[in-house]
């Protein structure tokens, strides 16, 4: 009998054990308070010394987040890093952290107004990190204020407890009064401050946009996707469109008084930046790899993408077309010109490098492949693989598909480079690919 209870004893001790194994590493508790303010509660699963964080350019958590009086925040290289002043171990820090008072350039907004009493959270700027640099296993309960709803993907409740995002990624979570619209392309929560033209072309676009969205890259997004549609008022003669991208999400955030009434100018920034958003959620089946490649692979293919949309949905024709790879151009040139390189851009706060001259060699490599920037990102998702791509494969990819290893080189200068004359450099691009169409075409 005694030696029965011994070996109960034992294998409850053991599964006790495996549950604490098999626990995440850290349980985020994210209430939504007044002003969007969240409160940040982090319950460890064993103490630490310290929680480390990916970088967010600039001093956003140093000046919006308000930590226990007797903790630290210090930058080291590319992490940030939160711990007790006296070095000591912690398995429990409680937080506040308010949007920032401007919107941080080139960065998912860790917390934003979104419509009346709502909020946006990026959960991805709250996820720490582990020793080794990569996101920890942690769940997430997500509170919003009394009455309002907590929205992510397909999921629409009170609140969210023990959540992980379906794409196993950071995602945006909306906490607020609105209740989600579900059809058959998205679940959507849309501001009510919207314009209604904007509404009923988001309510157009959405689904015909996302057809030949299918079309062309032959399959459909991995998940049904999670839009979110905001407005705020702005300066009268302000046309503002900020948007974000996420496996399977995108936000558009429209600010100023010129999209208070329908016209020319204010449509085609909606449809043609939207499509480019739209464009993201079937990227995103190509995920980055661990060498974090440049950012204007993914951003110009999706101009790119976007042009060749317009045209399927018959807002473009080829003058249109032309116009737009034409501006791409003149942008791209003037961008290198200040004396920054393709891939150093970013850095420097070059930000329209990544979309123009990214643009410039994807239109480049389409025509040098006598094929469509769609048709390329089709064989780099199949290329990419669950590891993800890296900037190698890209030009890999390029020599691999034109053909002409000397043209992938002369891509891969372009962006690495410094150009004393853009605009001679860029006519050289299209000049060899045209080279290259001709050849295939005799």
């Amino acid at each position: 009998m005694l030696r029965s209870a011994i070996l109960v004893f034992l294998l409850a001790g053991l599964l006790l054990s495996c549950a604490r194994e098999d626990a995440p590493d850290a349980r985020i508790a994210i209430t939504q308070g007044p002003d969007a303010a969240l409160a940040i509660v982090y319950e460890l699963r064993r103490p630490q010394t310290e929680l480390a964080f990916n970088d967010i350019t600039g001093d956003y958590r140093a000046a919006h987040w308000d930590l226990p009086p007797d903790f630290e925040i210090r930058k080291d290289e590319d992490r940030e890093i939160i711990a007790r002043r006296d070095g000591g171990r912690f398995d429990t820090l409680a937080l506040t952290a308010r949007p920032a008072s401007d919107r941080l350039p080139k960065e998912y907004q860790p917390v934003a107004p979104y419509g009346a009493g709502g909020v946006l959270v990026y959960t991805g700027h709250f996820w720490p990190l582990t020793q080794h640099d990569a996101r920890a296993d942690v769940i997430f309960d997500l509170t919003p204020a009394p009455g309002g709803h907590a929205v992510a993907f397909g999921d629409n409740a009170p609140a969210l407890e023990n959540w992980q995002s379906p794409m196993a990624h950071p995602a945006f979570v909306y906490l607020g009064p609105l209740e989600p619209i579900e059809t058959d392309a998205v679940m959507a929560v849309i501001d009510p401050q919207t314009p209604d033209w904007i509404v009923g072309e988001f309510s157009r676009l959405v689904p015909e946009s996302f057809e030949k969205l299918s079309a062309l890259f032959g399959a459909a997004p991995e998940t049904k996707p999670n839009l979110f549609l905001a407005a705020a008022p702005g300066k009268p003669a302000q046309l503002s469109y900020a948007g974000d991208a996420l496996p399977a999400q995108f936000q558009i955030m429209l600010e100023g008084g010129v999209w208070t009434e329908p016209n020319d100018q204010a449509r085609e920034v909606f449809i043609q930046a939207t499509v480019h958003e739209a464009v993201h959620l079937w990227q995103a089946a190509a995920r980055p790899g661990a060498s974090k490649p440049p950012e204007w692979i993914h951003e110009g293919a999706a101009d790119a993408i976007a042009a060749e949309v317009m045209a399927a949905l018959g807002e473009w024709g080829a003058a249109e077309l032309e116009a737009d790879e034409d501006r791409a151009r003149r942008e791209c040139a003037r961008e290198l010109g200040k004396g920054t390189t393709l891939n150093g851009a970013i850095a420097r706060g070059y930000y329209r490098a990544l979309y123009a001259c990214g643009h410039v060699i994807a239109a480049a490599v389409a025509r040098a492949e006598g094929a469509s920037t769609a048709d390329f990102w089709r064989a780099f998702i199949e290329r990419a693989g669950p590891e993800g791509y890296s900037e190698e494969m890209f030009y890999d990819l390029v020599a691999e598909r034109t053909g002409d290893p000397d043209f992938a080189g002369a891509v891969e200068d372009f962006a690495r480079k410094p150009l004393a004359r853009p605009e001679r450099e860029i006519d050289g691009l299209f000049a060899a690919a045209g080279a290259l169409a001709r050849e295939r075409g005799r």
